[in-house]
């Protein structure tokens, strides 16, 4: 099923949604994080954005292994294996972060936080809350950034050599 679609390697097709939507939803969510008067702007794209990631990084993955494996596992893409491995579970993590995020994290427009479901405050605790949830959401988003990157640089050497 991770195999070919229309005669090629489905990896080489849908390894461009990777590469294009991480990087966008990475950006949404450090804007999401850091910027919190852009929140209502950035907040479904943001998620959207995520949960395209989260699919596509799924549906890489396994077509990367397919391909790996009608190759003859060659030795030139273990690194690049080894990031993408690192990727199928930091992507979730990613996109859960973004999740929790957009209903934590207050602003215009946003869902009413949980704490102040029925019109109660739990002041105290609303703030320090945001603060390490925006935090964690930076850190994913620097974290999956970079490794998006070193995976995918770590692919083309595979294919185009050191060059």
């Amino acid at each position: 099923m991770f195999d070919q679609a229309f005669g090629l390697p489905l990896h080489v097709l849908v390894n461009h949604l990777v590469v294009v939507f991480v990087p966008l939803a990475v950006l949404a969510a450090l804007v999401y994080a850091l910027v919190p008067r852009w929140r209502w702007l950035v907040r479904w794209p943001m998620l959207a954005g995520a949960a395209i990631s989260l699919v596509a990084t799924f549906v890489t993955v396994r077509s990367g292994y397919a391909l790996y494996d009608r190759l003859g596992r060659p030795a030139e893409v273990e690194t690049h294996e080894h990031r993408a491995q690192l990727l199928q579970w930091l992507v979730p993590a990613f996109f859960v972060g973004c999740a929790v995020s957009a209903f934590v994290l207050g602003g215009p427009g946003a869902p009413t936080p949980l704490w102040e479901m029925g019109r109660r405050r739990a002041a105290g605790i609303a703030r320090p809350v945001r603060v390490v949830v925006a935090v964690v959401l930076a850190g994913l988003a620097v974290v999956t950034g970079i490794l998006i990157v070193l995976a995918g640089d770590a692919g083309a050497r595979a294919v185009w050599g050191r060059g």
